[in-house]
């Protein structure tokens, strides 16, 4: 993790070194100005942990390599985490591409951890024991309701969106996410598989909301109300997916999976558009004006020009306005009264 690291995850890490070297109980400890143990409680504005009875101070990064440095303790794990899985020649770069840091930074950074290991005994033993437990702490479990890939592709999206693949850093992925840098290296190898991913998840999202559409029982009309709720971004989501979108459009050219997955998206949404309007024919209550699969085809192209300009945010092109054109477009291709599409119906 950067010099940008969550708080959090930074927490995290003096309480792992907490454990392992002073309380594995995280509060009981040897005072050694009482003698005894006792117990102690973080001091919030250092990173230490003070004895409740005579005030006494343990350091627990004292007896590390990191003590003494600036760097969050959380980023020194990730690179030990770094250091003790790659080969010795390849350990600065990897460490630069783990954190997101110059390779001199990293070169530094690997050198002292390097000089630490290599002076055997309890140090590197202690070093390698840190690692896997940081290993364990910040990378997949076996159990629990939402898999750690799973907030990184949905935290990447947010990331993202907001600031483009460029300018996206993995450790602010990693703040957002609430996990280490290290753990999005070991799911994902690039930051061009983080974007399809991301883009995967977002085209999830929007999957699963149009499954809850089709099955929805209720008129033809309110479905496509829906439908056009769903064609031009209002919340948040909706506006990230099509951020998302520009993002892998710049990709497609040279990246074949990026093409795969935007004509699968892209597939999906047309059967949805065709699904909405084929129910509305059926019941009577849609006259289009040439055949279906062509409405549809026509609806999609608009639809998306339209939605791309609210997206980006052009000036003579807000939200509203948008959704106000597509309505009285898709009524006259429906044949229905455009003033139906133009307010809520409950």
């Amino acid at each position: 993790m950067s010099l940008e690291a969550s708080s959090g995850a930074d927490e995290n890490g003096l309480d792992l070194l907490w454990r392992t070297l002073h309380a594995p109980d995280g509060r009981t400890a040897l005072c050694r100005k009482c003698g005894t143990e006792r117990l102690f409680h973080r001091v919030s504005a250092r990173r230490a942990y003070a004895c409740d009875r005579c005030g006494a101070h343990i350091y627990p990064a004292s007896s590390t390599p990191f003590t003494g440095s600036p760097i969050p303790l959380a980023t020194w794990l990730d690179a030990l985490v770094a250091v003790c899985e790659a080969p010795q020649r390849q350990r600065p770069r990897r460490v630069a591409e783990s954190l997101g840091v110059s390779y001199k930074k990293a070169w530094r950074m690997t050198r002292r951890i390097d000089e630490a290991l290599r002076a055997g005994g309890g140090t590197e033993a202690l070093l390698r024991g840190l690692a896997e437990s940081w290993k364990s702490a910040t990378r997949p479990r076996a159990a629990g309701p939402r898999p750690p890939e799973d907030r990184i592709r949905a935290a990447a999206c947010r990331v993202m969106a907001e600031n483009g693949l460029t300018s996206t850093r993995i450790a602010a992925i990693a703040h957002e996410a609430g996990v280490s840098s290290a753990s999005i290296h070991y799911y994902f190898r690039s930051k061009d598989e983080l974007l399809l991913e991301a883009f995967r998840w977002a085209g999830e999202q929007l999957h699963q909301t149009l499954r809850e559409l089709r099955d929805q029982h209720v008129d033809p009309l309110d479905h496509l109300l829906r439908l056009l709720e769903l064609s031009v971004p209002s919340d948040e989501t909706l506006h990230r997916e099509y951020l998302l979108w520009l993002e892998v459009w710049v990709r497609v050219r040279n990246h074949s999976g990026f093409l795969d997955e935007c004509d699968r998206m892209s597939k999906r949404w047309s059967e949805a558009v065709l699904e909405v309007f084929g129910r509305g024919i059926e019941a009577g209550v849609f006259t289009p004006v040439a055949e279906l699969e062509e409405i549809c085809e026509r609806y999609v192209a608009i639809s998306e020009s339209l939605a791309y300009r609210a997206a980006l945010r052009y000036a003579q092109m807000p939200t509203e306005k948008a959704r106000r054109i597509l309505a009285r477009f898709t009524a006259e291709q429906l044949g229905i009264p455009a003033d139906l599409l133009t307010v809520t119906r409950t």
